[in-house]
C-alpha cells in the first residue's frame, strides 16, 4: 500500500507545489478585490465538483461495481459496462452544462448571495440648498464603494468627510483582538492613505488632525469621475462606527444630475462572477469524465497517470497568465484565468483517455443503454456524491456565509490552499489506493484483510497529518506570509488567512480519517449510510458556522468546518464497528503519534522565538526562517516518532515492499 500511496502522493505534491505558484501569479495579477473575489468564486464552483467527482464520489460507486464485474466475469464484460457508464455520463453532463450556463445568474445567487450589490445609502437629486448630508455605518466593513450613474459624472463632490470611531469595536477582527481606544474623529478626509496615516499617528500618540490637514490642501473635496465607481479601502484595524459627510453639487452642473450610490461590495462583482462561471462550468463536464477514466485505471492498479493529470491545470494556468497577462499585457486577466480552467479540463480528459487506450482498455462511446447496472450505478452515485463530498459541501456552505464578509472569500481560499497540501498528498491518496484494495478483499470474503488494510491506512494518515496539523496551529501566519504576501496581498491578509488556516488545521486529521473510513462502506456498495451521516454533518456545519460567524467572522467558518469533520469521523467509525477492528496496538500508536506531534510543536514554537525577527525582514530572510522552522520540525518529529515507537524503519521498509 505504501508504495502506491507514495506514487499518488508524489504526483499530488508536484501538483500542489505548482498550484502555489499558480496562486502567487493569480494574487499578483488579480489581487484581492473585484477580480480576485469574482474569479475565486467562479473557479470554486466547478472545482468543488472536480474534488467531489475526481477525489471520491463517482469512483465510490463505480470502482466496486467495475471491480466485481472484472473479478467475476472478466475484462470484456467489465469494459462493456465501463463504456456504457461513460456514454451515459457524457449525455447527462452535456445536458446539465447546456441547461446550467444560461441560468448561471440564479445559481450564483445561491452560491455567493453576498456578492449581490446592495445600496447602503442612495443620495439623489441634490437641489436646493444643493447640499445634502449622509451617514453610512461602516463597522465591520473593509471597503466602501461609491457609484455615480451615467449623467452624474463630475456633477457632485464630497465635503466634510468624517469617520467616527466607537468604543469598543463591535466587530472583532480576529481572535484575541483587544479593545480599541477612546472615541475620536477624523475630519476632512480625502483619501484612504490619510486614514492609515491617522491611525499610525494615533498609535504613536500624536495628534492626527494636523497631519491630515497638512497632507491634503484640498481635503474635504472628493470628486467622483471616470467610470463612476470610487473604491475606498479602509485600514484593516479602523474600528470606525460610521462614515458621514455632505454631498455638494458642483456649480454649473445639470440640476437633474447628482445621484450617488454607496455599496459595501463592488457593484460589478456579482455580474463578473456570473460571466466567469459560465466559462469555467465546462470544467465540470470534463472532470466527471476524467473521474470515470481514473476509476478504470485505478482498478487495474495504474495510479500514476490519474494522479499526474491535475498537474496540467496548474501548468496551463502558469503558461496562460505568463503569456497572455505577463507578456501580452491582456486587460482581462480574470477572463484569461477562466479560459485556463476550461482548457485544462479538456487536456486532462485527453490525457486519461489516451492512457486507457495505450494500456489496452478501450472506452467506446455509443448510445447509452439504461440497463440494470447503469441504474444501480447512479442509484449508488447519488448518495456517494454527498458522502464523499462532505468536505466540499461544508466549504460551499462556508463560502455562502463568508460572501457577506468583505475579504473572507479570499482569506478562506488561501488558507484552504495550504491545508489541502497534506490532505491531498495523504488523505485523498489513501482513499484512492484503499478503495480498490478493500473492494478486492471484501469480494474474496477476507474480512480480516480488509480491516487490517483500513487500520494501516488510519495509522499512516495520522502519522503524517497530525504533525502537519500541529505545525499549522503553531506557525500559520509565517506559512501564509512566505507563500502569498506580495503585491496586493497585504500583511493583514496574511494574518486573517493564517487565523483561518489555524481553524482548518484543527480538522485536518479528521478529513484524512474520513477518506480512510469511507472505503469501508463503498467497497460493500453501501452509500446510503455515509449519505445520512453527511447530512448530519452538514447541519452541524451550518449551525456552528452561524453561531461563530458573528463573533469570529471567517475564522468561525473554518472552525465549524473542522468540527463537522470530526462529527463525520465519529459517525463513520461507529457504523463500522464489527467490521474494522483497530485493537489495543492501534490506540497505543495513536497516543505515541500525538505525543511526538505535540512535542514537535513545542520545539517549533521555541524555534519561532529565535527566528521571529527574520520573518519580518527581507523576503529571502523570511524564506530561510520558514525553511529552518520546517526543517527543525521534520527532524524533531522523525526523531521523536522513532524514539517513542510511533513507527519504525522496519515498518516503513515493509510498507514499501508490500506496495
Amino acid at each position: 500500500m505504501l508504495k502506491s500511496l507514495m506514487q499518488v502522493s508524489g504526483f499530488t505534491a508536484i501538483s500542489r507545489v505548482l498550484g502555489f505558484l499558480r496562486d502567487i501569479l493569480i494574487a499578483r495579477y488579480l489581487g484581492s478585490g473585484l477580480l480576485g473575489d469574482a474569479f475565486f468564486s467562479a473557479f470554486r464552483f466547478p472545482n468543488l465538483f472536480r474534488r467531489i467527482f475526481g477525489e471520491g464520489a463517482f469512483n465510490a460507486a463505480f470502482v466496486p461495481m467495475f471491480g466485481r464485474r472484472l473479478e467475476k466475469e472478466g475484462e470484456e464484460p467489465a469494459m462493456a459496462f465501463a463504456s456504457n457508464a461513460f456514454s451515459t455520463l457524457l449525455v447527462m453532463l452535456v445536458v446539465v452544462t447546456v441547461v446550467a450556463i444560461p441560468f448561471m445568474s440564479q445559481i450564483m445567487g445561491v452560491v455567493v448571495p453576498g456578492f449581490k450589490a446592495k445600496v447602503e445609502m442612495p443620495v439623489s437629486a441634490v437641489e436646493t440648498p444643493e447640499r445634502e448630508s449622509f451617514q453610512l455605518r461602516v463597522d465591520g466593513m473593509r471597503d466602501v464603494y461609491f457609484q455615480v450613474p451615467k449623467g452624474s459624472e463630475g456633477a457632485v463632490r464630497f465635503e466634510n468627510l468624517r469617520y467616527i470611531e466607537e468604543k469598543p469595536s463591535k466587530v472583532p477582527r480576529f481572535i484575541g483582538a483587544g479593545e480599541r481606544g477612546g472615541a475620536w474623529e477624523i475630519e476632512q478626509v480625502a483619501h484612504a492613505y490619510d486614514l492609515q496615516e491617522a491611525k499610525r499617528a494615533k498609535r504613536q500618540k500624536r495628534d492626527p488632525h494636523p497631519s491630515i490637514e497638512g497632507f491634503a490642501s484640498d481635503a474635504g473635496v472628493w470628486k467622483v469621475t471616470g467610470d463612476g465607481i470610487v473604491h475606498l479601502r479602509l485600514p484593516s484595524d479602523h474600528g470606525f462606527g460610521w462614515f458621514e459627510g455632505e454631498l455638494v453639487r458642483v456649480p454649473g452642473a445639470d440640476p437633474a444630475a447628482g445621484e450617488i450610490r454607496m455599496f459595501r461590495n463592488h457593484p460589478d462583482t456579482f455580474q463578473l462572477t456570473v460571466r466567469l462561471s459560465q466559462i469555467t462550468f465546462s470544467y465540470l463536464l470534463f472532470m466527471a469524465l476524467v473521474a470515470h477514466l481514473s476509476g478504470v485505471l485505478n482498478t487495474f492498479r495504474i495510479f500514476g497517470v490519474p494522479a499526474a493529470a491535475p498537474i496540467l491545470l496548474n501548468v496551463v494556468f502558469i503558461a496562460g497568465l505568463g503569456i497572455f497577462v505577463g507578456a501580452m499585457k491582456s486587460e482581462l486577466p480574470a477572463h484569461v484565468c477562466a479560459w485556463c480552467v476550461a482548457v485544462a479540463g479538456v487536456l486532462q480528459f485527453v490525457m486519461l483517455y489516451g492512457a486507457c487506450r495505450r494500456n489496452g482498455y478501450q472506452i467506446k462511446v455509443h448510445k447509452p443503454v439504461l440497463d440494470g447496472s447503469i441504474k444501480r450505478l447512479f442509484l449508488l452515485m447519488g448518495p456517494g456524491i454527498l458522502a464523499a463530498g462532505i468536505q466540499q459541501i461544508n466549504l460551499l456552505v462556508g463560502g455562502i456565509i463568508a460572501s457577506f464578509q468583505q475579504g473572507a472569500i479570499s482569506w478562506l481560499y488561501y488558507s484552504d490552499r495550504v491545508y489541502q497540501l497534506p490532505l491531498g498528498m495523504i488523505g485523498i491518496a489513501l482513499g484512492v489506493v484503499l478503495l480498490p484494495e478493500v473492494t478486492r478483499l471484501v469480494r474474496r470474503d477476507d474480512a480480516k484483510g480488509a480491516s487490517d488494510s483500513m487500520v494501516r491506512g488510519m495509522e499512516l494518515g495520522l502519522l503524517i497529518t497530525l504533525p502537519a496539523a500541529v505545525a499549522m496551529l503553531v506557525i500559520p501566519v509565517p506559512i501564509i506570509s512566505v507563500l502569498f504576501q506580495r503585491g496586493e496581498f497585504t500583511p493583514d491578509d496574511a494574518i486573517q488567512s493564517g487565523l483561518a488556516l489555524r481553524g482548518f488545521a484543527l480538522g485536518l486529521p479528521g478529513y484524512v480519517l474520513i477518506k480512510v473510513l469511507q472505503p469501508g462502506y463503498f467497497a460493500r456498495e453501501n452509500t446510503k449510510s455515509p449519505m445520512m451521516m453527511a447530512a448530519v454533518t452538514v447541519v452541524v456545519n451550518i449551525v456552528v458556522s452561524l453561531l461563530l460567524f458573528g463573533p469570529l467572522g471567517h475564522v468561525g467558518i473554518a472552525i465549524a468546518t473542522s468540527v463537522s469533520a470530526w462529527v463525520n469521523v465519529a459517525l463513520l467509525a461507529r457504523g463500522l464497528r464489527g467490521l474494522v477492528h483497530p485493537g489495543r496496538e492501534f490506540w497505543q500508536r495513536c497516543v505515541r503519534i500525538l505525543a511526538a506531534s505535540m512535542a514537535m510543536g513545542v520545539i517549533v514554537w521555541f524555534g519561532l522565538q529565535l527566528v521571529g525577527g527574520w520573518l519580518e525582514a527581507a523576503f529571502w530572510q523570511q524564506c530561510v526562517a520558514l525553511g529552518l522552522l520546517v526543517g527543525l520540525g521534520l527532524i524533531a518529529y522523525a526523531f521523536l516518532a522513532l524514539s517513542l515507537k510511533a513507527t519504525s524503519l522496519a515498518e516503513l521498509k515493509a510498507g514499501f515492499k508490500r506496495g
